[in-house]
């Protein structure tokens, strides 16, 4: 009875130090990014990549777009649409991937891609938090 105990204690001693490994593992993974070379946006920007024939891009310059920019984030990140019917966008917009989808993205200041949505945000609350969330990560690095 008592060594059943003792196997007890042991195997929670490693599953605890285990997952403090896979945790801290993730912590130091999750570090900011280094910027490489000057800004080349001078700010944070919200980009609006769009087409001519898209729906909830219509929606969204109607409702969302009009409602974000009276939010306190439109001066951190202000809100701008480049369309991607010809092509792709300037080099300073540097995107994961490309496609010509009509997607919301946020860039830090170095143009780097932070975060995007790939479909219709549905509300501003629900950019206010793409944006909120990203911010946080740039004041990190």
């Amino acid at each position: 009875m008592h060594t059943d105990r003792s196997l007890r204690v042991i195997l929670l001693c490693g599953t605890v130090a285990i997952v403090s490994a896979a945790l801290g593992g993730l912590v130091y993974l999750n570090k900011p990014m280094p910027p490489d070379g000057e800004p080349v946006l001078g700010s944070p920007q919200l980009i609006m990549f769009e087409t001519e024939n898209c729906g909830w891009c219509e929606q969204f310059r109607r409702k969302i777009a009009k409602e974000y920019q009276t939010s306190e984030y439109a001066g951190q990140a202000p809100l701008r649409f480049i369309s991607v019917d010809e092509g792709p966008p300037p080099k300073r917009y540097r995107l994961n991937s490309f496609s010509r989808s009509p997607m919301l993205v946020i860039f830090d200041q170095y143009g780097r891609e932070l975060d995007r949505l790939e479909s219709d945000p549905g509300t501003n609350a629900n950019v206010e938090t793409l944006v909120r969330r990203s911010l946080r990560r740039i004041a990190k690095t």
